[in-house]
């Protein structure tokens, strides 16, 4: 591998890290959730790997003593005469005792156990006599020794059932409190970011970056984060334990371990950037998916069903030859690990057989060592998978991150004032404003609106009238210039002390699949029953709510799809209505109805409108003539500014769209190129 490979493998596992320790330290959680578990998971893998093997020994060395040591007799004499034919040294003849004579190669084979077993039940003692306890080699104090390392063996496993429940629940508990942390600072964040930032992305990338990276995440933290935790652990234990029955040859152990490091770290870099890309192809087919199902009476209506379901397939397809990029690179990684650890261990297998056949090593200590090196092979093994899935995370964390750091674009002043109950007096004092392409949509706009006026936007599409009205709530900042209501500096007040003196009547409303009843309430959630039928009955909707199979409990259907048009604007309507804002903006909200719910609704309005500033997105200028003022924008500017008679007589622009709009194709021709711009 060369230097700058190596660098950006080390830089990748780097970057992983920091995005996994990020993930941990910004949860609610907490990390002490995660050092519960780790403690757990510490305690319950030494009572596993160390405690227990050496209690099973003591129980085995009360049952049988070590020769030489234990009471004189027969049955010690049988047990030293087998030892001693595992004992022989080498390079001398194969014993030729009459009991190994006898027993031929089962009694070989026998002392060879024996000779294990009492290797480790000798370290065993020597460790437990380190500690203080004595073993009486009398048949009494055998027995007494049986009862008490039994007990303790059946504490320790209790322990190691009690840490194993902790390890479990605990660092399940961790991984889930995270991502439910996670899921809540994701919809905190997008539900606060500007219009801009929404109308700037995919809503089906957005989707999956809550959904499905989330998701990897969760599998990574639930199935891999206790293996994640142990295996270390578990290989320290196992190095521990090589160290202790042959010093000399854990150096040779491990030797593979640099090897094993690099291949990991280099599979786990590309597996990091395969996953980002995994990720970004489901963001496109999400996006693709909420797009076409949104627009679905578009599709049938142009008999597209064919050709959409192609183009799905080929993004589908994208999908799995990338998926099975990151399968492949996994399945490649995993056998290549297994592999080194198997030439490291029989490597160290010919240096310990060396070993033992020359003398310096018992055969007890060789096997024992033999059997944990194989435990240490696995071990690593699976910290290489573990590695991978913590890179797969990485990747997905990624991404979620990238949204997490994106600031808001309407900030919120540090120091920011509640806005009290106004008026609803408007001032624009000289407001430019651009979108995120920096083209200017508007141009030194300069104007009051007095309180209680009714003042209708008027202008070709794209002038700048929907901009201008969208600035008052502060769904953008304006780039300069400022607006002030009753004087104060709308930047300097709360978001929602503003937007809750503010109603909105959209041409096309958004009702939230819910009952009639919440929809109503959704700007004030404590309305009473008698409110929220109040605002019902002067929006002209109580008389249909009631013929509703459940009346105000009926559910509307997601964005209101079980309700017509009309019956939606007035449910909108009863919505401001109960808000009871001072300020108010309406875009054409009859302008799609027929002329029944059209009057309803106009009606409704006239209500809604009695006694507060309106502003009026004027599409047919046919229904704006009795407002108090018309304002006139062109190119991002006000150009005119009076009464509908004032402008008719001038004969300027707005004559022109009036005119247009009731004959068409009249002798004024097309509009003015200056009526034109930027959507």
């Amino acid at each position: 591998m060369s230097r700058a490979s190596a660098d950006r493998t080390a830089t990748g596992g780097v970057q992983a890290l920091r995005v996994l320790r990020r993930l941990v330290y910004e949860a609610k959680t907490g990390p002490w959730s995660a050092w519960e578990a780790f403690v757990c998971i510490i305690c319950e893998q030494i009572a596993d790997t160390a405690v227990i093997p050496v209690f099973l020994a003591m129980i085995f060395l009360s049952i049988a003593p070590s020769p030489g040591r234990g009471p004189s007799g027969a049955a010690a004499g049988h047990d030293t005469a087998a030892v001693q034919v595992g004992q022989a040294s080498p390079g001398s003849a194969l014993p030729t005792s009459g009991t190994a004579a006898q027993q031929g190669g089962g009694a070989a084979s026998s002392a060879a156990g024996k000779e294990l077993t009492n290797q480790m039940a000798s370290k065993s003692r020597r460790l437990v006599e380190r500690l203080g306890w004595r073993l009486d080699e009398s048949i009494p104090g055998r027995l007494r020794s049986l009862r008490v390392f039994i007990l303790l063996t059946l504490v320790a496993w209790l322990a190691k059932c009690v840490f194993g429940f902790g390890r479990s629940y605990l660092s399940e508990r961790f991984a889930q409190g995270l991502i439910r942390d996670l899921r809540q600072r994701l919809y905190d964040h997008l539900i606060r970011q500007s219009l801009t930032f929404h109308k700037s992305r995919r809503t089906g990338d957005v989707l999956s970056r809550v959904s499905n990276d989330v998701a990897v995440l969760q599998r990574v933290l639930s199935a891999d984060l206790m293996q994640a935790a142990s295996a270390p652990i578990a290989i320290g234990i196992c190095i521990g334990m090589m160290a202790f029955f042959a010093p000399k040859l854990t150096p040779f152990a491990l030797a593979c371990m640099p090897g094993i490091g690099l291949v990991i770290a280099r599979f786990g870099d590309r597996l990091r950037r395969l996953t980002r890309e995994v990720q970004a192809r489901l963001g496109t087919l999400n996006s693709f998916l909420q797009e076409r199902l949104t627009g679905i009476e578009t599709v049938q209506l142009f008999s597209m069903e064919q050709t959409e379901i192609g183009r799905f397939g080929e993004i589908n397809r994208s999908n799995f030859r990338a998926s099975m990029r990151v399968a492949k690179a996994i399945a490649i990684l995993v056998p290549l690990v297994e592999f080194i650890s198997a030439v490291g261990m029989l490597i160290l297998i010919y240096v310990a057989g060396y070993l033992a056949i020359k003398g310096p090593l018992g055969i007890g200590d060789l096997i024992a060592f033999a059997y944990v090196s194989q435990r240490l092979g696995t071990r690593l093994g699976l910290l290489g998978k573990i590695w991978l899935s913590g890179q797969q995370a990485a990747a997905a964390g990624d991404r979620i991150f990238e949204i997490l750091d994106t600031g808001q674009e309407v900030p919120e002043a540090a120091e920011a004032g509640e806005l009290r109950r106004v008026r609803g007096e408007i001032v624009f004092d000289h407001v430019q404003f651009s979108y995120y392409d920096g083209e200017a949509v508007l141009r030194d706009v300069d104007v009051r609106v007095e309180v209680g006026q009714v003042v209708a936007l008027v202008g070709a599409s794209g002038a700048g009238k929907t901009s201008m009205v969208n600035l008052i709530p502060r769904f953008y900042t304006p780039s300069g210039g400022k607006i002030e209501i009753d004087g104060y500096d709308i930047a300097g007040v709360t978001l929602r002390s503003l937007r809750s003196q503010i109603g909105i009547v959209p041409q096309e409303p958004i009702l939230f699949s819910g009952s009639v009843r919440e929809n109503i309430s959704y700007g004030k959630p404590e309305a009473t029953t008698e409110e929220i039928e109040g605002a019902a009955a002067a929006a002209n909707a109580a008389d249909f709510i009631r013929e509703l199979p459940h009346g105000y409990e009926t559910t509307v259907g997601e964005r209101g799809a079980k309700l017509s048009g009309g019956q939606r604007q007035r449910i909108a309507i009863a919505r401001a209505l109960l808000r009871d804002p001072r300020i108010l903006i309406l875009d054409e909200a009859t302008s799609a109805l027929d002329a029944e719910s059209e009057a309803l609704v106009q009606d409704a309005l006239e209500r809604l409108m009695e006694g507060r500033t309106t502003l009026v997105i004027a599409h047919r200028l046919s229904t704006i003539q009795r407002v108090d003022r018309i304002l006139v924008l062109a190119g991002g500017r006000i150009v005119e500014d009076g009464t509908h008679e004032e402008l008719f007589q001038r004969g300027g622009l707005y004559r022109r769209l009036y005119e247009a709009q009731l004959q068409p194709y009249g002798a004024e021709g097309p509009l003015p190129e200056e009526a034109s711009a930027k959507p």
